[in-house]
């Protein structure tokens, strides 16, 4: 009952349910994403687990915070220690997305891509290190217009040296999805000495280079 309470006190006017119980978005280690209602809307309540190691949801709701800042990730509503209300992301993570594509959708991933390159290049001007961008297959959602939406703050920092953009270059070079990538756009190796650049100074002119360098 103190959670139902609590979760009432964050607005939350309704659960949604399946014929197996509650319906279930995602579940971690630390935590479960349920999808309820707030004000006539659909939302994600990310619940902490009893058992999580990590004892609340303050510091994912304040780094989720920044990122909002420049427009990047679910829009956090409200928050407790225990409970992280924000807007609800619905489509599939990224690696089905284009695990599911053929050669003639080489423009729609050229702009997914493209999209999640500025994303990451966003998180990086501010200082803000997502953490689990390497592998990205989980921690991005292409919604339907194409929209990818950066997910799961919980081991994002802004004291370690932010690494989203070469992070998330790594994925589509050496990750699951890379040789599918490869397929589609014919993508060839990047210049390291670009990619180097952008590691020395995080800039617009030497992110638009590795942009260009990759043909996207």
């Amino acid at each position: 009952m103190r959670r139902v309470r609590e979760l009432e006190s964050l607005g939350i006017d309704s659960l949604m349910v399946t014929e197996g119980g509650l319906l279930l978005a995602r579940k971690g280690f630390r935590s479960v994403v349920l999808v309820g209602t707030s004000g006539g809307r659909l939302v994600a309540i990310k619940v902490l687990r009893s058992d999580s190691p990590v004892k609340s949801m303050e510091h994912e709701a304040r780094m989720l915070g920044i990122a909002n800042n420049v427009n990047v990730g679910p829009r956090i509503l409200s928050y407790t220690n225990e409970a992280i209300i924000m807007e609800y992301i619905q489509g599939p993570e990224i690696s089905s997305w284009i695990s599911s594509l053929s050669l003639e959708y080489s423009k729609d991933l050229r702009k997914v891509l493209r999209m999640c390159f500025e994303e990451c290049f966003k998180l990086d001007s501010i200082g803000l290190d997502h953490g689990e961008l390497s592998d990205a297959s989980k921690h991005v959602i292409v919604e339907k217009g194409l929209r990818p939406v950066v997910i799961d703050f919980s081991n994002a920092n802004t004291t370690r040296k932010v690494s989203n953009v070469t992070s998330f270059l790594s994925y589509i070079t050496y990750g699951r999805v890379a040789k599918i990538i490869r397929q589609i756009l014919g993508m060839k190796e990047q210049d390291i000495d670009v990619v180097r650049a952008y590691k020395q100074r995080i800039s617009e002119e030497n992110f638009i280079r590795l942009m260009i360098n990759l043909g996207l």
